[in-house]
């Protein structure tokens, strides 16, 4: 456990400098633009990179590199590929300061051979997650320039074993989440903390040891719904010229206290990801998007 303690501290400094940086400290950046004028369409050479736990509170770690084409979309109703954080995002009702959006989510699969306390068992399959999240803004530009939002999340996980998806239960997040842009660099830093409680069926998908799978070692164990941790997310996305930008974030999983930590499954009560992605726009169409990016 002193691994993980020193990997809080580590993640708790970083969340230290993030605020430090929204006090006012920027990067400088290259040529910047209006977000008035992006664009409704754009393709881009892009690659994103995480390197963290196999499942939520698992000591096995793994990484995953994905380079792509990837499209960005700047529709009234959906929006792809703009935000780092919520890469697709439908949106449902806006009004001044309250918004209903559908929200997505993916966790990637994980072989449990890979994975000490998993081994011989069946292997987790790709995960999305998408339902409504209602977010509130109730602070524009307050104490030091920063945006504060309450956002409330219900979603849906959905496991994809080739074209084959079963409902694995439901998620529920009220977050908080802070957000600080610089000036017209299109810098912008986003702090966000989210406790999260699930329902049994995906608790079982995690944290379930069916007696088939149980050995001395790993005992069986039926999970039960309830809080599953809290989430501490830091990210930066920084533009390095027009055409080419950069973003960078670390998440800290914090599971003391959680419901099943007493499943053979739950092996590390404090977790650190880190990710990256860089896009390069290649293309961008003529017509341009109706509505400003979100905060």
């Amino acid at each position: 456990m002193t691994g993980a303690r020193s990997s809080a501290a580590f993640t708790l400094r970083t969340v230290v400098l993030g605020v430090l940086l929204c006090v006012g400290v920027a990067v400088p950046v290259g040529a910047s633009e209006d977000p008035a004028t992006d664009a409704l369409w754009e393709l881009n050479l892009a690659a994103f990179g995480r390197y963290g736990p196999s499942y939520p509170a698992s000591e096995d770690t793994q990484g995953n590199f994905v380079p792509l084409p990837f499209p960005v979309y700047r529709g009234t109703f959906l929006r792809v590929g703009d935000d780092t954080d919520s890469p697709i995002r439908g949106r449902v009702f806006r009004r001044d300061r309250i918004k209903l959006d559908i929200d997505f989510d993916l966790a990637f699969r994980a072989d449990s051979d890979d994975i000490g306390a998993r081994t011989g068992m069946p292997d987790l399959d790709l995960m999305l997650q998408l339902g409504p999240e209602l977010e509130l803004q109730f602070v524009d530009r307050g104490f030091f320039a920063a945006d504060a939002f309450l956002a409330l999340q219900v979603r849906g996980a959905f496991a994809w074993d080739g074209l084959d998806p079963s409902f694995e239960g439901l998620v529920f997040s009220p977050e908080l989440k802070f957000t600080r842009d610089f000036d017209k660099s299109r810098q912008r830093l986003k702090l966000r903390i989210t406790p999260m409680f699930a329902s049994d069926a995906y608790m079982d998908y995690y944290y379930e040891v069916a007696p088939a799978f149980a050995t001395p070692q790993r005992p069986a164990f039926s999970p039960e719904g309830g809080y599953l941790g809290t989430e501490i997310a830091l990210s930066l996305r920084v533009p390095i010229a027009r055409r080419f930008e950069i973003w960078g974030g670390i998440r800290q999983g914090f599971y003391q206290g959680a419901k099943n930590e007493d499943s053979p499954l739950f092996t590390d009560d404090s977790t650190t990801t880190v990710y990256g992605a860089f896009m390069y726009r290649f293309w961008e169409s003529k017509r341009r998007a109706t509505e400003e990016p979100d905060e």
